[in-house]
């Protein structure tokens, strides 16, 4: 299942930074960052159960309180129906 999510808590969008590992003046992708271009995530998850209007799941990749923008259910991040 795919959960489609809103980065409620990012800061202002920086594209390029000096990385805390070395220094050296980088990009947004050349770097592990909570600095992003889009605000909008995605996280591949493991349902494990329904109750009422409650879903639980495994492998969210978000903080508590992140708004919900969509759900993709049968669907696996990386999956093509072209296969």
């Amino acid at each position: 299942m795919l959960i489609v999510y809103y980065l409620h808590k990012v800061n202002s969008v920086r594209s390029v930074f000096n990385r805390g590992l070395d220094g050296k003046r980088v990009g947004v992708f050349a770097a592990r960052t909570p600095y992003r271009l889009s605000k909008i995530a995605v996280s591949d998850v493991k349902l494990l159960k329904i109750e009422g209007h409650t879903l639980y799941v495994e492998g969210l990749d978000a903080i508590a309180g992140s708004p919900v923008l969509d759900i993709k259910l049968g669907l696996r991040h990386g999956d093509r129906s072209d296969r």
